[in-house]
Formats: structure tokens, sequence, C-alpha cells
């Protein structure tokens, strides 16, 4: 019977170790050198013989009133879901279910999920947990494979139900009969029956599953639940995906320990995941590492634990996560239970290192003979002994011996044989001398991506379908250098000896013919497959690699893939060919070179007629492009000419046609003179004297009087252990050169001026704190200081706070987005780690204050007044509305946000010649028309406001040049139109607006658009390309200082954002609740990103056909 054991706290530091553990025997020392002592302590030598209901009953009588659920559609204490549970077990048992028998749930985020969970269990059945987002023919095969006799489903998915199987049921929650708990019938199962299944990829095309036994799961929880600190306060995320088998653990888990489960809704769990952990209080999590990356630990005060599984544990994940919560480092194949190592205090040097077993016996045997074991240090693979292990795979038994296996005659030497079955995990491992083990990675096929394992073999065995022999297929996880793995499917047409002796070279160009079956198969794949297992890439091999053995050397596929430039990658890509050409004149030779330097390639992979974009240009780095074009004497080559001339050919015949002038490095003199009464009012006003400021005062633009009219935002740079001398003596020389730093703002007469103060600030006062953590004390600071300052004193601040206690400290910078963009930071804190370091900072040719005079000049002048004129002209600014009835009775001074972000995977391979941002550009035209049922759009967009042709050097300006401009995309109606017909027109329009891009809404309408209402002064919402620079790793004495962002108040404009990240490109929509409601939200980033993901893999689409 099962006896409940107290759970300590976590001041108490458990240990990983269960109740049932037992002692190595004296005479077995020999053991010892194949399995660390702490090791055998930990194992089992019998199962908790308890079933999941059985443990849930002893709750629901000894807390009735506690918390159960709290799901987004509601709660359930103990009570309650026992008897919604009761009600439908009953009806159940009529319809068959009982012992050994399978139920399927299919089921949206929903607290019913667990009422129907707990209701098979009653009953006495096993359930299999399925995932609606899942096509439904992988559905129907996984119905069919596990023998479930019944559908369980909500009622939004029953149609889907219906297709499955005929014998399905429908939990409603108003619909229920409740029993009392006391006169619920008891348990009918035992701890040995099936509690439920879960299904992986398999070899064959066909997912395979297995079935773990109550037994099981209750040894594997305890053990696990205890060292994670679980216990009847416990709060703990349902996250994971039905088709993860961490789903069905989180599912089980709370209840072994008499916690809550909470269960945000799909909207939650994708969009803002954050704001769903303050709102369920949740206190335990178990993510993927690449879902921990989207959170930002020091706004989770409550979360108190997370467990890290499903995909390997980075450096920086520890960085980020330990310092706030207890963090774990959670591993077990699911066919071995939940979670069966695991190790607590992760070493940051280490992340690999799992920890400790708990509750089974580890073993580690060489990778291709598991009847030979290996001792302590060596490299092999794991397998493990224990009750926790599932039974074997559904099907045939062949399909289980390869991995369930029989006792190797080496368990019988050391007496295990009752310490459970064994299971060949498949990876390698290494036991450290302590008795910890280091995961090595996967011996064969079967791998973690984007925390879901997949099947190679499985995705292979679809592509087959596509390349029929003679074509061999094998797909591979690749990993370049710094970079992140990436899911590539290689063919070959022949595997003769002849073709490998006819072959230099193992890649080959594609043929059009091979692209057209490449992008068929993968448009293919995407009906079948979920979306992380279909290939972002398709390489055509002359031949395959073979090892001696006669198989195929996969790992030199993987290793020459990895090693491709980027260059190479795209010349092999199925989706893309790159042109060729050598330079045949001095010219020509400039701008090979100049295009090396801006896109951080070598020369030789540069050819005349490579498109621009192609090779991964954008936006800035044309504006780079055409900086150092004009240091060179080219002064016809602005950003705008990089758009319409994007090869070196055709920049060359242009060039060519242009007289070459020197560029002078200063604007032409120009001034912006306030009367003198104004200027002594300002003086006055922010108490200073004129001699006190370097120039005069300048306007400021749109963007920055909007910023400067917010609250400040403050960067933390962690500085424990550096010389605070040093740190005073860095800052003061970055800003003596950069004037930026030193400007200050002033109200006057509904505008905000700037002036730039000639002396920097030379110290950095100390703030000590003595009882509370550094980090606290900063936080605090920060929200205290955070008012916006419009009268003359300076906005960037420094102030250290020191911990005496430990010397920890913080450096924390006051700033506000009027001062800065993203290029800014880049240089100001590469300038601060050479100034640090003692170097001399080389003098700017240009300040911010030579930029703005600039930027005044040319957005008075008559062509730009006349080009805004004509590219307006006949246009209505697009005035969407987001909201909804859920936003009508909201108070304008309501401080809600709605985010919603959604990624797209895989990572698009874009047109030829076609940038991101014209993709992206492009794409929200066609939602947003669609949505407003209009074809001549005009919205806002955020941009760089680097591309005056007055100023050069400009990626060595600090100061905020962004601006919001109008962008006025048309989609094409005549008949014929494709998708690529509307990107085309997107980039043009880019490339015409950008030489006037710097003037913004308040200084167009009135002159340029005389038919928009004069108080046109903001737009209805925003298209932000996020740029990916921000500030670069800060070393110091050899030592990073980790940095983070405080932002305080709110966002006032509804954005639709493009964000690239590492590995995944996200696009998001946020606002405040006034202006954007969630529903509407969620709609429109669905809509967006599915037609972001259409444009850049139909671009010869007819526009009719795309859903938008």
């Amino acid at each position: 019977m099962f006896e409940p054991i107290e759970t300590l706290s976590h001041d108490e530091k458990p240990v990983p170790v269960i109740s049932t553990a037992v002692e190595i025997p004296g005479e077995d020392i020999v053991l010892q050198r194949y399995i660390p002592e702490i090791n055998w302590k930990n194992a089992t030598s019998h199962p908790v013989r308890s079933t999941v209901n059985e443990i849930f009953h002893k709750h629901v009588l000894e807390r009735p009133d506690a918390p159960a659920v709290c799901g987004w559609d509601g709660t359930y204490t103990y009570r309650e879901l026992a008897e919604r549970s009761a009600g439908v077990a009953h009806e159940l048992r009529q319809r068959g279910v009982r012992p050994e028998v399978l139920s399927a749930l299919l089921f949206e985020k929903s607290k019913l999920v667990t009422v129907a969970l707990h209701a098979v269990l009653q009953a006495g059945g096993a359930f299999v947990l399925l995932d609606p987002s899942l096509p439904a023919s992988r559905l129907q095969a996984i119905f069919a494979e596990s023998g479930a006799q019944i559908i369980i489903s909500s009622a939004a998915m029953a149609g889907i139900a219906a297709k499955i199987s005929t014998d399905s049921y429908i939990v409603d929650d108003q619909q229920i009969p409740y029993p009392s708990v006391e006169s619920s019938e008891g348990p009918v199962n035992q701890p040995e029956n099936a509690l439920y299944s879960v299904f992986t990829s398999g070899s064959t095309g066909t997912p395979k599953g297995f079935l773990m036994e109550h037994r099981a799961l209750v040894t594997c929880a305890l053990a696990c639940g205890q060292s994670l600190g679980l216990n009847k306060n416990s709060r703990t995320l349902q996250f994971s995906s039905n088709s993860f088998d961490l789903a069905t653990f989180e599912h089980l888990i709370p209840f072994i320990f008499g916690a809550c489960i909470c269960i945000p809704s799909e909207e939650e769990r994708k969009g803002d995941l954050t704001k769903a952990l303050h709102k369920y209080q949740i206190t335990l999590a178990m993510l993927t590492p690449s879902v921990s990356r989207l959170l930002e630990p020091e706004r989770l005060p409550i979360l108190k634990t997370v467990m890290l599984c499903g995909e390997p544990v980075l450096s920086e994940d520890v960085h980020r996560w330990s310092s706030y919560v207890h963090l774990y480092n959670g591993y077990s194949p699911a066919e071995a239970g939940c979670i069966t190592i695991m190790s607590e205090a992760i070493d940051e040097a280490h992340p690999n290192n799992i920890g400790y077993s708990l509750g089974i016996t580890p073993w580690v045997v060489h990778p291709d003979n598991h009847d030979q074991l290996l001792e302590v240090g060596e490299v092999g693979e794991l397998i493990i002994q224990g009750h926790t292990v599932g039974r074997g795979y559904f099907g045939p038994r062949e399909k289980s011996q390869s991995t369930f296996i029989d006792a190797p005659a080496w368990v019988g030497d050391f007496a295990r044989e009752s310490y459970g079955s064994l299971y060949k995990t498949g990876d390698l491992v290494q036991f450290n001398m302590d008795g910890s083990m280091q995961f090595l990675g996967r011996k064969d096929s079967q791998v973690k991506f984007h925390g879901q394992r997949l099947e190679l073999g499985e995705i292979e065995h679809q592509l087959r379908q596509y390349f029929l022999p003679p074509h061999a297929v094998i797909a591979e996880l690749v990993t370049a250098e710094n970079r992140e793995p990436n899911l590539i499917a290689f063919v070959s047409r022949s595997q003769d000896m002849a073709s490998m002796a006819a072959h230099d070279n193992l890649f080959l160009v594609p043929d059009e013919q091979f692209v057209a079956e490449a992008r068929k198969a993968e448009g293919a794949l995407r009906e079948k497959l979920p979306a992380y297992m279909v290939p972002s890439d398709v390489l055509l091999l002359s031949h395959l690699p073979m090892l001696p053995s006669g198989k195929t050397d996969r790992r030199s596929i993987r290793t020459m893939a990895a090693n491709l430039a980027p260059m190479e990658r795209r010349k092999y890509s199925s989706m893309l060919a790159t042109s060729q050409g050598q330079p045949s004149t001095q010219l020509e030779e400039s701008l090979v070179h100049l295009w090396a330097s801006s896109l951080n390639i070598p020369i030789d992979q540069i050819g005349t007629q490579d498109n621009y974009f192609s090779l991964g240009g954008t936006s800035l780095d044309a504006i780079r492009l055409s900086a150092s074009a004009r240091k060179l004497g080219y002064a016809g080559l602005s950003s705008a000419m990089v758009f319409k001339h994007p090869t070196i050919e055709l920049m060359a015949g242009m060039l060519e046609e242009a007289v070459k002038q020197p560029m002078s490095t200063t604007p032409s003199s120009v001034s912006f003179q306030l009367n003198s009464a104004v200027t002594d009012h300002l003086l006055a006003k922010c108490q200073l004297q004129a001699d006190e400021l370097e120039g005069g005062f300048l306007p400021t633009t749109a963007f920055q009087q909007k910023s400067a009219g917010l609250k400040c935002m403050h960067i933390t740079l962690d500085t424990s252990g550096l010389d605070h001398s040093r740190l005073e003596a860095a800052w003061e020389a970055v800003q003596k050169k950069h004037i930026s730093l030193r400007s200050v703002y002033i109200a006057h007469d509904g505008c905000v001026y700037q002036a730039f103060l000639r002396q920097p600030e030379t110290t950095i006062p100390i703030e000590y704190c003595d009882d509370q953590p550094v980090k606290e004390v900063t936080a605090g600071f920060c929200d205290g200081d955070a008012e916006p300052i419009l009268n003359g004193s300076r906005w960037w601040k420094l102030t250290r706070i020191i911990q005496k206690s430990d010397n920890s400290s913080m450096l924390i910078i006051r700033t506000t987005h009027a001062q800065f963009d993203a290029m800014t930071l880049n240089v100001m804190f590469k300038d601060f780690m050479a100034a640090s370091e003692g170097r001399e900072l080389s003098q700017c040719e240009l300040q911010f204050s030579d930029y703005m005079t600039s930027r005044v000049k040319q957005n008075s002048s008559s062509p730009v007044m006349d080009f805004w004129m004509e590219f307006l002209r006949g246009s209505q600014m697009s005035q969407p509305v987001f909201t909804d009835a859920s936003s009508a009775n909201l108070p304008p001074d309501h401080i809600g946000m709605v985010f919603v972000m959604r990624p797209i995977t895989p990572n698009p391979i874009l047109p030829v010649g076609i940038t991101l941002a014209s993709v992206f550009r492009a794409a929200w035209a066609f939602v947003l028309g669609n949505y407003t049922g209009q074809h001549d759009l005009v919205f806002g967009e955020f941009v760089e406001g680097r591309t005056l042709p007055l100023v050069q050097d400009v990626e060595s300006i600090t100061g905020c040049t962004a601006a919001e401009t109008p962008m006025r995309i048309t989609i094409p109606q005549h008949e014929g139109a494709t998708v690529q017909d509307l990107l085309s027109h997107s980039q043009a329009q880019y490339a015409t607006r950008m030489p006037f891009e710097t003037c913004e809404l308040p200084d167009i309408v009135p002159h340029c658009v005389p038919s928009w209402p004069v108080e046109t002064t903001r737009f209805s919402h925003l298209l932000v390309l996020e740029n990916t620079q921000a500030i670069p790793p800060v070393i110091v004495d050899g030592q990073e200082c980790a940095h983070n962002w405080a932002f305080h108040g709110r966002l006032e404009d509804v954005q639709v954002q493009l964000v690239p990240g590492k590995d995944t490109l996200h696009v998001a929509i946020l606002g405040p609740e006034i202006r954007l409601s969630q529903d509407i939200a969620n709609m429109l980033v669905d809509k967006l990103a599915t037609t972001l993901g259409q444009f850049v893999s139909m671009p010869d689409e007819l526009l009719s056909k795309i859903n938008g």
C-alpha cells in the first residue's frame, strides 16, 4: 500500500535517493569499477506497489477542498475532480473500458483533460494522449497501432475524433453526473496494469508506441518528485504538447504529491508564457532549454523550481537561471520512465552533466556490443535497468528486442536480475568519478530536435516516396560551428562505385528537375509530419560515402555539410542556385572587396552576377556598403542604389556613368536657429549657461520626442570584482567621444528640444547594500528612477550597487531610447571595452549633432516634400480596428498589454534577390488587405534612419537615428498576379522610399497629403523588423559582464514585428489592450505566419490561391 513520503523543502537540499534504496554489498567492491557507488545505492530493489488512482483517491479523502486543477477554462478541487471523473468513469465502464484496455484522449489544452484521464483510470483502463495539431493521418496511425477501443474528446475536438473512430465519447463539463466520492466505485486496476502509452517516431514511417505500468510511473514519480521538492503546496505547469512524452508526466505527477496542475490555454502557452506563469502562480515548471530561453528569470519571482529536459542544456541556460530558481537537468528516454537521471547543482562549465540516477541502475556498455560492460570513465551506450522501464513496443516482438533486451550475462555477476527490465537508450554517456554522468550525444539516427525526439529513419521513409530508386536518401542533423542544429535531407541519384569514382565533390549543384522534386517533397511532408520533422533543405549528393563495413558513412556527410561555407551551402541548396562571374575591371574588383567587407564573407565566394541580397545582405548591410563606397569616392552608390542595382555588374555599370568625386566628411554648413528669447527661456528652464553646451539647441525627431516623454530604461551590467576607478575612467572616455551620451532634453511649447553638454560625468556614485541581494536592490533602484526627465538634466547616468559581504556589484546605466538605437549600443559597448583595456579611443569624424543638422536640412528640402507628395498621392491612411467587444469597456488609463508570437519553421529560404524585410512587409500587407478589404494600404514602418546621402561613416555615429515613416503597398489586382509580383513591389517601394525615410509623419501630413486630416500624427500600427544587433558580449579583464534590460511604462502603439533568432524566425503582434484584443491578435499572427511561409515557399503561386 502507498505510504505518503514527506517532501523536504528546498532549503533542506533533498538528496536524490528514494526510501527503498539498498546498500552495496561489501564483497562486490569490483562493482565500483563499472558503476559508481551512489548509483548502486539509488537503485530500487522493488517497485512501489500502488496505482495512480489509489494515490489520487487518498488525497481526495484527506484534502477534498484543496486545489487540484487550475486551468484557463476553470478550476477543480480534489473533490470536484473526483466527482466529475467518477461520473465519466461510470459511463466508460459501460462502454467496455477496463484494465489493459486503452482509450485515446483528444483535447485542446483544457481542465477537461484531467477529468477524462482520471475517469479512464477509475474505470481501470489506460490512456494515450493525442495531439490535435498533428496531421489526421498520423492521429489515425497512432490510434490504430495502439489498439485503443474508444476515443474520448472535448466537444471542440469531436469532429476530428469522429474521423478517427466511430466509437467516441464527448466530455462536457455541464452534462456529467456527479456521484459522491464516498459512493464511487473503488479502484479496479492493479500496480502491474497498464497506465498510459506514448508514441515516438518509427523507422518504417509508422509511429511506434509502448505501454507504461502504474508501478513504473509511481516508482519514478516518487523518486523524481522528492528531489524536485514537490509537495501539496506546489503549483506545476502543464506546458508540453501532447506529442511530447513529458506531457503525460506533467499530467500525472502533481496528483502523486497532492499538488495543483495549472493548464494555460494554447494562446497563453504560445503567446505570453511569462504572463501565464504569473497568472497561474506557477512554482514548478518542466521546460526544454529552448522554451526557457524565451523567459526572463528575473521577472518570475514566484517560480521556484525549473527542470530543463528534452534537449541539451547550454552554459548560458545555467547562467541565466541558476541565480533565480532551483535548477535541474532532467534526463530519461520515454521508454525508461519519466525522469530517471537528474542533476540539481548544474555546473555552468559542464552543462551536459545529467547527474545521478533516480530509482534505476545505469550501466555503460560498448556501443556496438551490449554484452561488453565498460568501466567507469569509458564512453559507451547507456542501458537503464529498473522497475521504471516500460513494456516493449506494440506489435511483433522483433520491434522491441533490439532495445528492450534480456539481461546480459554480466548482470548475473552482480545479482541484479530482480531489479527490473533493461532498456538500451542509444545515448552515449560517461561516468564521472563522483558518480554523475556526462551526456555525449546519440549513437544512432534517433535524435532530439527542438525538444522532440524523432527517428531520422521515419523522415527518410517519407522522402523515399518522392525520390524513388536508384535514389538513396538520408536525413541528418547538421550543426555548423557556432550555429544551432539544422535538419537536412541528402539525396544521391546513384549508389554505384563508378559514380563515386567519377566525382571529386560530394555535393552537386542541383538542376531544375531536382529543385522541383525537392520542393514537391517538402510540401508533401508538411501535410504528413509535424513541422519539426520537415527538413529545412535537401542537398544533392554525387554518391553516398561508405564505411569499410558497407554501411553509409553518415558522420562524414554530417561533417562535410557542417563545413560548407555559407556561399557553398547556397550554391548546393535545392532552393537556391548562385550565379557565377569573375570581376573583369578594377571597379568590379573594388566592389567585390566592399561586398566581402559588408557581408563578412570571403571574396572568393562572390561572383559579379550574384545578387547582394541572395548572399545574405540586409538593408542595414546596404547602408554600410554605401558608406564604405562613399569613402572611396563612389558617391553615387547610395543604399537605395544597392536595391536597384543588386549585382556587381549592375553596380559597376551605374557607377561608370557617374563622376567619381571625393566625398566630404563634413555636412555642408547649415544651422538651426531659435530666436534668442526661446533660447534664453530654454537655458533658464534647464539652469544651464550657453558655454556649458556644445553648440546650440536642436529639434528632436518625432521618434525622439515620443521616446523622451516615456519613462527611463536601464541597462544593468554585472561588474562584480572589477576595479571601480577603471570603470569610471572607461565610461568617461566613452562619453567624451560620443556627444549623444551627453544629451539633455527640454520640453517647451509642445515641442522637445535637445542640447549636448560639453563635459561628461567623471564619477560613478556607489551605493552599498548589506542585507539584500544585489540584484534585488538593483531592481528596486531602477523602479524608483524611471520618470522621464525633460528639464535639462542628464538622462545618461551611472550608479554602482555593491554588496559588501561578497563584493558582488551591478552597474546601472539609466538612459532613454531618444539617445540610442541598436547600432549605437554596439559601438558604445565596444568602445567601453577598449577604454577599459587602456586603449585610446579614436575620435568621431561626425557626431550626432552633425547628423541632426543634415537631417533637418534634408527634410525641409523641396525634393523630399515632392517625393512624399507623389508617393502618397491619392492614398488614405489604413485604419484597421484591432479591438472587439472585450476592449469596449476598458478605461483609457488601462495598462494591460497583449503580446502574441508565432515561430516560422523551418527558417525560410528567400526567393532570389528578395530580402527578408521585403517578404515580411508584403505578407503583412496581404493579411491587412484581406482583413480590411482594401488593396491600397498605408501603414507605419520603423526604420534605422541612417540613409542620409550627406552622412558617411554611418556606423560610428551614436545616437537615435530611427524614424517612423509611411509605407505604401498596393496589392496587385490583375488576373495572373503572383506572389513574386507582390514581393518585387514591396522591395521596390522600400528602395524608392529609402533616401527620404527620415522624414516623419508630423512633417509629411500638413505639407504633402492635404486630403488627410491635419491631426494625423500617429499610425494605427507600426511594422518593426527587429534588429538582431544589440549589446555585444561585454568582457573586461577576461570576465564577461552579464547584462540585462529594465523597461518601465507601457507600449502605446500596436506593433507587428519580425524577430530573427538563432535558429527560428518569429512574427509577433503586441500593443495595449485598449487598442488590441487578444482574439484578433491571435488571428492576425496566425495568418501572418502562414502567409509568410507560403510566400517564401511558393513565390510563383497566384495571389488568388494564397490564404492570408
